[in-house]
């Protein structure tokens, strides 16, 4: 039915400002992608509802533009077919490789045996209740921070930070027998000034260095046995080193021991002591007893500090927490505590590769690398198949479907090595070369059918040559 509306759809009109459109979209696409990412670019334009609708106009422009001028007769109008009916293929084609294939990351190494858990583009966010109630869900952190849901399981999202670090602090409460003391060392020689928690709880803060001496925490039953603590460590002193001892009282002694000597006596709130590492002085700002640890997640804005991505995240009641990355994080709540994780979307694969070796050739006579390769053995225990494969640059291998590629290595670690794993429906790969090899011959035949006929019109047939002999 050749309707106006149908005429206008398939027209050369509607299809100037569609591309235009199109066009200007992938080069806006192409330059914001080098600022935020291909991850999020493919999530607002590439796989959008409104550039999905776009790319289907441009399909149907394409079908009506062809089946309108059938029959198709002389080459003009049968390349002009079979071209269009190519783009619609490739169209059709690359809208699955968008929505229905699968790629990810593997990272291997050599000594933690096989592995088959990619790392797909995305990332979650796991929720339990108190009640045993769980989510997870797919989340979607624009450039601006925000989050898309903006709630899970009664969590509301409120934001993201890209560097965070864990702050560690102690505050009153749990076992009773926990002691914990706030130091401040400073040192205007060298331009230090720093704040250093012992406790008796965790273990890992019972013995705390600074590189260049060690503070320890120790706990005694009564002033007598620290007295006799402290006549042992005046009997065999060795390095640089700080010492608090506390006993079940309360009191607080100390120990110090430098290139200057040894030197003890009682530790007070507030009183300095000269430890003998250049100028450096120790101040007891907080003593607690009990004390249970704190710890609390801070964004920075400075780059130079190493830290890991984190949302944030409140409850229903009002309190607020930060969710560092790939840490499980208990959320306090009346009825108990939420459990929560931001984690990598991962993909389990139906088999398992484990590296084997990862050899680096260098160029002769110099260090420049010529050339990677990751010796794999790939392990289905479903099909009781054991196969050893080599991959290196542009030079991948495939299992069942899956494409195995040389990703990327870790110079400073050469038992490492990162695999591009990637599948895709095999109809989907069809429809995409169909397309191609139409579009091929459908410009051939536009631009040299007819003088390709002509050149054969110009031979006579084998059967005329006979007859006339």
């Amino acid at each position: 039915m050749n309707t106006p509306l149908i005429r206008f759809f398939g027209s050369i009109q509607f299809a100037i400002p569609l591309l235009a459109s199109i066009a200007g979209i992938l080069i806006g696409a192409t330059i914001y992608e080098a600022q935020v990412g291909s991850t999020v670019v493919q999530h607002l334009i590439y796989k959008s509802p409104w550039f999905g609708m776009l790319m289907f106009l441009l399909a149907v422009n394409l079908s009506i533009s062809a089946f309108t001028r059938y029959p198709w007769r002389g080459s003009r109008k049968v390349g002009f077919a079979l071209t269009h009916i190519g783009l619609v293929l490739i169209i059709m084609g690359s809208a699955g490789v968008i929505h229905l294939s699968l790629e990810g990351m593997l990272p291997l190494r050599e000594d933690r045996g096989a592995n088959n858990q990619i790392r797909i583009e995305g990332d979650l966010l796991e929720v339990m209740t108190p009640e045993g109630e769980t989510a997870e869900r797919d989340i979607f952190i624009r450039p601006n921070g925000s989050i898309s849901p903006s709630s899970v399981l009664g969590l509301s999202l409120l934001g993201y930070a890209e560097n965070t670090v864990k702050v560690v602090n102690f505050k009153e409460g749990g076992n009773r027998s926990n002691v914990a003391l706030k130091l401040h060392l400073t040192s205007e020689r060298m331009g230090q000034d720093l704040e250093q928690w012992l406790a008796f709880a965790p273990l890992s803060y019972r013995r705390v260095s600074l590189g260049l001496a060690e503070l320890v925490l120790s706990a005694v039953e009564s002033e007598e046995v620290a007295q006799g603590k402290l006549e042992e460590l005046a009997d065999s002193s060795e390095g640089n080193y700080f010492q608090a001892i506390a006993t079940s009282s309360g009191k607080l002694y100390y120990a110090t021991h430098s290139s200057q000597g040894f030197q003890s006596g009682i530790l007070e709130v507030n009183q300095p002591v000269k430890l003998g590492w250049a100028d450096f002085e120790l101040t007891l700002e907080e003593q607690l007893s009990p004390a249970q640890i704190d710890r609390k997640i801070v964004p920075v804005g400075d780059r130079t500090v190493q830290g890991s991505p984190a949302i944030l995240v409140e409850t229903e009641t009002g309190t607020q927490q930060w969710l560092p990355w790939g840490e499980p994080t208990p959320i306090p709540a009346p009825e108990g505590e939420i459990l929560a994780a931001f984690t990598p979307k991962l993909f389990s694969l139906p088999f398992q590769v484990a590296l084997q070796d990862f050899i680096v050739e260098r160029n002769e006579g110099s260090d420049s690398v010529a050339m990677w390769t990751s010796k794999i053995q790939i392990q289905d225990y479903h099909q009781h198949i054991s196969s050893d494969r080599t991959v290196w640059m542009n030079h991948p291998t495939w299992y069942q479907g899956w494409k195995i590629a040389q990703a990327s290595w870790n110079p400073g670690d050469l038992r490492q090595s990162t695999l591009q794993v990637k599948r895709e429906p095999l109809w989907i790969t069809l429809l995409t070369w169909t397309g191609s090899v139409l579009v091929v011959v459908g410009i051939g035949t536009m631009f040299y059918g007819r003088t390709i006929q002509k050149a054969i019109s110009h031979y006579p047939s084998p059967a005329v040559n006979l007859v006339e002999n």
